[in-house]
C-alpha cells in the first residue's frame, strides 16, 4: 500500500485529490485546520470509498501545525508516497488597508509551511516518491485583486523548482500543478457578472471541476519522468 498527506483536504480540490488516491488504494492524510464541518462532511464521501484514511487537524499557516502532521505521518506509517501541498489562503483586502500581519499570514500558509513541511518530511519520503505543490495561475499571470496571494502562488512555483536538486539523490520527484478557476466552495459567492467575466476569458469558457484537477495531479504523481515542471491547468485562461 503506498501513503499520501494531502494538506487541506476535507473541502473543494484537496477533497477530491484525497477521494482519487483512496479509490487507487492509497491510505490518505487528510488535513483540515478549522471546520469540523468540512471534516464531517468529508468522512461522509471518503467513507464510501474506503476505510484507509486518517484526519490530522492542523492548522498549516504555523509551524506549530507542520509538527503536528509531520509527528503524525512519522509514527502512523513506514514511509510516505506522495505528498499534495494544498492548503492556501487568499486575502482581497485593499491594497492600501494590507497590513504586514496579512501578508505574513498568506505567505505563511502558502510559501513558508510548504517549505518546512517538505523538510520535517524529506527523511520519511520513500525513495522514488512524488510531491505535487498545487500552485495557481495567479502565480503565472499578474493579480491585482489579492496581489499577495499571486505572489505567494509564483514564490511556491519557484520553490518547486529549487526542491529538485534536494530531493536529487532520494530520486523523489516534485512538480507544481497549477489550476486556474475550479468549481470550488470558495467561487461559490462570485456575482453571475463577475463569472461571466471569468468565463469569456477562458477558451472552454467555464470553470473546471475539481475531479479535473484530481485526475490530472494523480496523472503528474505518478510520471516517472515529469519533475520540476510548473503545470498550468486552466482551460486556456487568457487566451479566449
Amino acid at each position: 500500500m503506498k501513503y499520501a498527506l494531502v494538506t487541506g483536504s476535507t473541502a473543494g480540490i484537496g477533497l477530491a485529490i484525497a477521494k482519487r488516491l483512496l479509490e487507487e488504494g492509497c491510505f490518505v492524510f487528510v488535513n483540515f485546520a478549522h471546520s469540523e464541518e468540512n471534516a464531517q462532511a468529508a468522512k461522509k464521501i471518503l467513507s464510501t470509498v474506503s476505510s484507509n484514511y486518517a484526519m490530522i487537524k492542523a492548522d498549516m499557516s504555523k509551524l506549530e501545525g507542520v509538527n503536528i502532521v509531520g509527528e503524525a505521518v512519522s509514527k502512523l506509517c513506514p514511509q510516505l508516497d506522495y505528498l499534495i501541498l494544498n492548503s492556501y489562503v487568499t486575502d482581497k483586502t485593499d491594497f492600501l488597508q494590507v497590513t504586514p500581519e496579512q501578508w505574513q499570514h498568506v505567505m505563511d500558509m502558502n510559501v513558508n509551511m510548504p517549505f518546512f513541511l517538505m523538510q520535517r518530511l524529506y527523511d520519511h519520503m520513500a525513495e522514488s516518491g512524488s510531491v505535487v505543490c498545487i500552485g495557481a495561475v495567479m502565480g503565472i499571470y499578474p493579480h491585482a485583486i489579492s496581489v499577495s496571494y499571486g505572489v505567494s502562488k509564483a514564490a511556491l512555483h519557484m520553490l518547486c523548482r529549487s526542491m529538485v536538486k534536494i530531493y536529487e539523490s532520494k530520486k523523489v520527484r516534485i512538480n507544481a500543478v497549477c489550476p486556474g478557476f475550479v468549481e470550488t466552495p470558495a467561487q461559490a459567492g462570485k456575482a453571475p457578472d463577475h463569472r461571466q467575466r471569468i468565463e469569456n476569458k477562458i477558451a472552454l469558457h467555464r470553470f473546471a471541476q475539481p475531479k479535473e484537477i484530481a485526475d490530472f495531479c494523480f496523472s503528474v504523481l505518478n510520471n516517472g519522468y515529469i519533475n520540476g515542471a510548473v503545470i498550468p491547468i486552466d482551460g486556456g485562461y487568457d487566451m479566449a
